[in-house]
Order: structure tokens, then C-alpha cells, then sequence
């Protein structure tokens, strides 16, 4: 059976990366595709557009353009071509064949290989492999060549259909298991929510390399692994946004979106994208010195209505205003995401003012209540301190007044309508 460590990408020569050519509808996109491409180590030598117009069911390609493809892959020494579209497994076989039997990855192969690649705990790992072997299911027969290969085997001459068969049933047995596997790690996360109950939560929602976990790392002074690159975040990371903050605070980091996000790892992260739902305030980042800052934002809106977060509360940011070094830049990032914040996680007074904007969004949230707690409940005070903001104290004959803002949730548990003045 294939191994969760084998990569979808064929061999690089001894001691070389691997050289590909790409080729896809837009050079927007061709240009995200090469930092993908990059962030496996992989070296695009030349790219071929396509055209929408001529859609050959079969390749999706058209002759005339596979033609060219293949002429300028073996004129640039090319070892794969790499398509930035998703290819049904038929398309994926019938290119590979039009192409001379050179390699072939579409986008979702790559975006999956980089997950793989980047998973570092249990659970991600878990994740990422029930999603690449979903990835990998409709296209066996089709990968054994590369696997083979890699092995140093001699491709399918030595895989029979029976072998592939018995694949089959080994990788649907192993998805079993994986899908198990995660069933208890929803029911774990769902212990740590629920711990997380009582206190407000905003999460960071934004496309990959928006600059998330650095934002995290200066809003909470904390130390979450943030990179440049795409995807180096795939476990949520949860931090106290202010530890003197009452009610308390958390923040949340997630995995970044990207155009055409395979569905599989969409669906294979869905306890960690459960995190979104249980927060109460939405950060979305936005890179600001990106060129397509408008299409990153729209992507994310879109993977957030389709996971059913459409109205939650949210605050859109444009961070790495650092990087939009010319006034123009700025600008135009700023008609691009209308409405937003503009800071830089690197400029400590633009952090203290997005994290000032957080804290009066859940001050506004909160209940004016004005109670007197009699002396003898000292531990109602302390609930009433740890759960609310507390305006005012007054000591009177019959306990202590108190003015304070609480959560509504947190006012009905405490009955401080009995203590009502």
C-alpha cells in the first residue's frame, strides 16, 4: 500500500530541485501557484496560459494548447507539469498520456502536499492524511506510476489491477480509521470549548500568509509558530488577549483559506474550523501589500458563508501595512477592502490600537448592571470581578454597590436580578 510519506510530486534529480512548468487560466493566480510551488522547494521554469474558451472534456486542455505545453516543458527541461485547475482523474490520466507520459499535478494535489508537509501535531496529521487519501482514491491508478517511481520500481509494468483493487480497499480500511480517529478528537476539542464557555472569544480568520499568527504573537505576547510561508499554521492556537480583561478574552488562530481549497481538507479540518463558530468576534486579516488583496478578501468571505459564518460579527484588518511602503499602495489596499483597519503587526501602536478596538466591541456587548451584593456573599464578588468590568464601588449599610458591565449570559447564571437596586 502507498505510505502517508510518499510524495505526490515525482522524484527531483540527485541533488537539485525539481523544475516544473505551470500552466492555468490567469497569471493572478500562476503567480499564488508559484509561491506554492516555492514553499515545497519546487522551481517553476516557465508557465503556458490557457484559454476558457476551448474546454476539451477529456483534458479540459485543447490539443493545440497541449501541444505547446509539452513542446515548451521539454524545451525548458521541465521534470513535471504542474496544472492550476483541479483534473478530474480522467483529465489528470489523459494530460499525463498528451504530454508524453510527462508528470502532472493539479492545484489540489500541490495545495494538499504542502498540508502534508507542514502537519506537525497528531491531529493535523490525522487530518491532512484522511484528506489526501480522499485526494488520492479516484486517482490510484494514476499515482502508482509516480509512487513506483519513486521507489525506484519500474512504473505500472509491475502493478496489475488486482494490486490497485486490493489499494483500494486498504486506503477506504485506513480512511475508516482516520474518520475514527477524528470522531475522538472532535469529542477532546469539544471538552476544551466547553472549558472555553465562559470566556469571549475572537478569532483570526484571513487567507494564508495574511500575517494571522504574527498578529496573534503582538496582540497577546505570546509565541505562536508564525513563518512566511503559505500554510505554516494548521492547528488553532489559543491565547489570553489580555490577562487583566474582565470578562476574559481569548484569541484564537486558524488555518489560512486559499482559492480553490480542496474540499477534502475543508471537510477533514472541520473540528478545527469549528473554533470559528464558537467565537463571538471574527478578526479577518487581510494582507495589504498584496496585489490581489480583493480577491484574498472575497475568497475568505466566500469559505466563511459556505461554512455557515456569514453573520458573524466580525472586524476586517489590512495588516503588513508596512510592506505598502508608497502612499498609492496604501490606497488602493484600502479601496479594496473598504472599511477595514489598517495596521502592521511589526508597529507596536497599531497593535495596542486593534487590540483597544477588540476590547470596546465586547465592551459594548456587555449589560449595565447596578446591584447590591450583601457582605456575606464574597463569592459572588469574586464571580462579579472575574466575569464582569466593574465601573464602581460603593460600600454601603446592607453590602456593596456595584456598577458594573457583564455578559447576559453570565447576569441570568449570577440571578443578579435579585441583587438589582
Amino acid at each position: 500500500m502507498l505510505e502517508s510519506t510518499e510524495s505526490l510530486l515525482p522524484p527531483s534529480p540527485a541533488h537539485e530541485p525539481l523544475k516544473v512548468l505551470i500552466t492555468g487560466l490567469e497569471h493572478p493566480s500562476l503567480d499564488e501557484l508559484e509561491r506554492l510551488l516555492h514553499t515545497l522547494g519546487v522551481v517553476p521554469v516557465g508557465r503556458v496560459l490557457m484559454t476558457r474558451t476551448k474546454i476539451n472534456p477529456a483534458t479540459y486542455i485543447g490539443k493545440g494548447k497541449l501541444e505547446e505545453i509539452k513542446l515548451e516543458a521539454e524545451a525548458k527541461g521541465a521534470g513535471a507539469v504542474i496544472v492550476d485547475i483541479e483534473l478530474s482523474p480522467n483529465q489528470l490520466r489523459n494530460v499525463e498520456a498528451a504530454l508524453g507520459g510527462k508528470p502532472v499535478l493539479d492545484r489540489p494535489g500541490v495545495i494538499i502536499e504542502i498540508f502534508s508537509r507542514h502537519a506537525r501535531t497528531k491531529e493535523s496529521k490525522t487530518q491532512v492524511e484522511l484528506a489526501r487519501l480522499q485526494y488520492l482514491l479516484p486517482r490510484l491508478a494514476h499515482f502508482w506510476t509516480h509512487f513506483e517511481r519513486q521507489r525506484g520500481g519500474i512504473g505500472n509494468k509491475g502493478m496489475g489491477e488486482k494490486q490497485i483493487e486490493v489499494d483500494r480497499r486498504l486506503v477506504k480500511k485506513r480512511m475508516q480509521i482516520l474518520n475514527d480517529r477524528l470522531g475522538t478528537v472532535e469529542n477532546e476539542r469539544n471538552l476544551q470549548r466547553s472549558g472555553r464557555k465562559d470566556v469571549l472569544k475572537v478569532a483570526l480568520v484571513g487567507y494564508t500568509n495574511a500575517g494571522k499568527s504574527t498578529l496573534l504573537n503582538a496582540m497577546t505576547h505570546s509565541s505562536v509558530r508564525a513563518e512566511d510561508k503559505l500554510f505554516a499554521t494548521l492547528d488553532p492556537s489559543v491565547r489570553a488577549l489580555n490577562p487583566d480583561s474582565h470578562p476574559p478574552i481569548v484569541a484564537i488562530d486558524t488555518v489560512g483559506f486559499i482559492s480553490n481549497l480542496p474540499p477534502s481538507l475543508v471537510a477533514s479540518f472541520r473540528s478545527t474550523l469549528e473554533e470559528l463558530h464558537e467565537a463571538d468576534l471574527l478578526l479577518h486579516i487581510v494582507d495589504a501589500s498584496a496585489t490581489n488583496a480583493r480577491e484574498q478578501h472575497q475568497v475568505t468571505e466566500e469559505v466563511l458563508e459556505e461554512l455557515g459564518l456569514k453573520d458573524k460579527p466580525r472586524i476586517t484588518v489590512l495588516n503588513k501595512a508596512d510592506l505598502a511602503v508608497d502612499r498609492s499602495a496604501r490606497n488602493w489596499a484600502r479601496l479594496a477592502v473598504p472599511g477595514a483597519m489598517t495596521v502592521s503587526a511589526l508597529n507596536p501602536s497599531d497593535v495596542i490600537q486593534l487590540r483597544e478596538t477588540v476590547l470596546e466591541h465586547f465592551r459594548k456587548g456587555l449589560e449595565i448592571w447596578e446591584v447590591v451584593v450583601p457582605y456575606a456573599e464574597s463569592r459572588l464578588e469574586a464571580m462579579l470581578h472575574a466575569h464582569g468590568s466593574v465601573e464602581r464601588t460603593t460600600h454601603m449599610e446592607k453590602g456593596t454597590f456595584y456598577r458594573l458591565r457583564i455578559e447576559a449570559g453570565w447576569a441570568k447564571k449570577l440571578e443578579l436580578e435579585k441583587y438589582r437596586t
